[in-house]
């Protein structure tokens, strides 16, 4: 038993615009986040001074906890009376610091609101301790902690009936109020006589060691801090926010709540990091249970969107799954956010801060049960990127959302049933800003396609870690190709689908062999039937072997009964050798300028790629010797060690084009051309 104590500081929004108007947005976010540091600062001190404990940050607030069993020192006082004292100490400490002068006479002012709730409560230990653990308060007395804040006006503490009694006479008490629900409110005024601070004592040198903090930090954070590199500063970044609502877990009553609170967060976890996506906060509050997500920090990759969005999807299925009956909602922004590490010098946590981070939490609790609610932007850069594949997703509009702080109501869309999709040639990429440096690298790869074009068969592998421009370069590649007259086919490897056999040669295949996933099953295998019989008329009897690359389910014949494992393999690869061949040659037959032609595969992200994929990958790079094909690639550093690179870079007319950072000047000129967070 004790009291929590929900802290929320007020005006982080209008004091970012106001110092991003003076500074702009960058020297504006690290003014920003010196001011709220000195805030957090001020407000954990006393909590520290007062024996309580930061549970958790969430966004711009704090959740603390004061327990009672500190009064078994002599002269403590219990739980509600620290609390209560702590909160009045964080008034004052507001009042020294909540004016800021910005430029001449211009200032801005942050008020902190505060609501103490006492009873009991119950403490869960849980998240992976191979990503993050979290410990979370849950129960009635959090409830209605979390209820009060709502109540509280700005520079006010607000405390509960349970809380008053304890404090009884020693206070002066205000105005009473009454929520929603029935829980009664009174406002705090004053101590008649002041509460004896009683501050933690100082941990001795090296009494805690690096196994116990490592389960407490994100993997990145942790990582940063043992290179001796420092905590993550605060920038602009474009990122995602993903909020995830769940209900049916009985806090106070249900002996497994612990278990499935921890179920539904450990395996929350586990599909976020196969995303590389991060779980930031785990919220237990008066408007139910919840998780907030973020996609493009610490680790931003070219793809953020369709990850988060997959994601989403993912995390639904997974709750929907859990033999509790979950109901869940999701809702998910982009925008440029804040991140970075933020808090006091004794607590602090990595976090991402903006607009869109309220806009996505917003949209969660808008969202109808077991439905995922995306902004504008989302939709946008979904369905715009080629490499998202989304046309295997349905988006149905909602009615435009008014959201506090905006002037026009907001697009949303909700993300509907999974549609079958019909695969086509890669198209020239619509990018309206020009690439900016890399011109040297796709100098090289306009000279490997003139090879190609002449005959000769060419692989190059782009390789770069996240965020330094793989897909741009590879786009200008791809409108290369195509204005050279190659005919493109591409896919994507997936970091959940490693082990799905053939998962990017599927989409490559079906758009080669044209098949209409809406097209009745029989329909599509008499197509592909005749389509087999036109290119390689020989290896039409291994037509059954084409099943696990296409997703189709293709009756066994004779030939394809009596064969073993790996000679399916072996026989499958000759089948589409043969046919890759084929298509190059009707490709020639069917160009009547008589100009050269040939064919592009572009396969991206080949870190995530399958053991099938990948042996299909080396058996065709192999054969390309003399035939007009380019095989491009696209994979991160780290995964050099793979043995299909590094035996396909053994090849003579393999090429590997790393990209490292923009030089200085390349990145001025890449602001002056344009760029900006989307």
């Amino acid at each position: 038993t004790g009291a929590a104590l929900f802290a929320d500081v007020s005006g982080f929004t209008s004091t970012a615009e106001a110092l991003s108007k003076v500074y702009g947005p960058r020297q504006g976010a690290e003014e920003l986040i010196k001011y709220i540091n000195t805030i957090f600062d001020g407000l954990i001190s006393e909590v520290n001074r007062f024996s309580g404990s930061v549970i958790s940050f969430s966004g711009d607030a704090i959740t603390c906890w004061f327990d009672d069993l500190v009064t078994t020192a002599p002269g403590v006082a219990n739980g509600p009376q620290r609390a209560a004292a702590c909160a009045l100490a964080m008034q004052s400490a507001m009042r020294t610091v909540r004016s800021l002068v910005i430029s001449g006479d211009q200032s801005i002012s942050l008020a902190v609101k505060i609501s103490i709730a006492a009873g009991p409560i119950r403490r869960f230990l849980i998240g992976d301790p191979a990503i993050q653990r979290f410990a979370i308060l849950v129960g009635d007395t959090l409830q209605r902690v979390a209820e009060g804040e709502h109540h509280a006006g700005r520079g006010e503490v607000l405390v509960d009936e349970v809380a008053a009694l304890s404090l009884g006479g020693q206070v002066l008490w205000g105005e009473q109020r009454e929520t929603e629900n029935g829980s009664r409110f009174t406002v705090l005024v004053k101590f008649h006589q002041a509460v004896t601070p009683s501050p933690w004592p100082e941990l001795p040198p090296h009494s805690i060691n690096e196994d116990q903090v490592r389960p407490w930090l994100l993997p990145q954070v942790y990582q940063r801090l043992r290179d001796n590199l420092g905590e993550f500063l605060t920038e602009l970044r474009p990122c995602c926010a993903l909020f995830l609502s769940f209900s049916e877990i009985d806090y106070d009553h249900d002996p497994q709540a612990g278990h499935k609170l921890n179920e539904l967060i450990c395996r929350a976890q586990s599909e976020l990091a196969r995303s590389e996506g991060t779980l930031l906060e785990v919220i237990i509050g008066d408007k139910g249970s919840y998780i907030y997500a973020i996609f493009g920090a610490p680790t931003a990759h070219e793809d953020d969107t369709g990850r988060v969005v997959k994601a989403a999807l993912n995390l639904r299925d997974m709750v929907l799954s859990l033999d509790w009956h979950a109901t869940v909602r999701i809702g998910v922004s982009r925008g440029t956010m804040r991140t970075g590490a933020y808090g006091g010098r004794m607590r602090r946590a990595y976090g991402a801060l903006g607009d869109d981070v309220n806009l996505a939490a917003r949209l969660m609790s808008r969202a109808e049960p077991d439905e995922v609610l995306i902004t504008n932007r989302v939709y946008k850069a979904f369905t715009g990127d080629v490499r998202l594949h989304s046309s295997d997703l349905s988006f149905e509009p909602r009615a435009p959302i008014r959201f506090k702080g905006k002037s026009e109501p907001l697009p949303v869309f909700a993300i509907g049933e999974i549609r079958k999709e019909r695969t086509i040639r890669l198209q020239e990429p619509d990018n309206t800003l020009p690439m900016v440096g890399r011109i040297r690298e796709l100098a090289i790869i306009e000279e490997k396609i003139d090879l190609v074009l002449a005959g000769q068969g060419q692989v190059v592998g782009i390789t770069a870690e996240a965020g330094l421009g793989k897909s741009r370069l590879m786009a200008e590649a791809i409108r290369s190709a195509r204005r050279k007259g190659l005919v493109g086919y591409g896919g994507a490897c997936q970091s959940d689908g490693i082990h799905n056999a053939y998962l990017v040669w599927g989409q490559i295949w079906r758009a080669i062999f044209e098949i209409n996933p809406d097209a009745p099953l029989r329909r599509q295998i008499r197509n592909l039937a005749g389509i087999i019989e036109e290119l390689v008329p020989a290896r039409l009897e291994a037509l059954p072997l084409l099943s696990p690359l296409l997703g189709m389910t293709i009756p066994e014949n004779d030939f394809t009964l009596t064969l073993e494992p790996r000679s399916r393999r072996s026989a499958l690869h000759a089948l589409l050798l043969d046919c890759l061949q084929a298509v190059v040659h009707e490709a020639a037959l069917q160009n009547a300028a008589g100009d050269r032609c040939g064919l592009f595969l572009v396969l991206e992200d080949v870190h995530w790629i399958d053991q099938s994929s990948s042996a299909l990958l080396e058996d065709i790079a192999s054969s390309i010797t003399g035939v007009p094909v380019l095989i491009l690639l696209a994979y991160r550093p780290v995964e050099l060690k793979m043995d299909v690179i590094n035996r396909l870079e053994a090849l003579s007319y393999f090429t590997r084009i790393s990209l490292s950072e923009l030089s200085p000047a390349e990145a001025e000129q890449a602001v002056r051309a344009g760029y900006r967070p989307a």
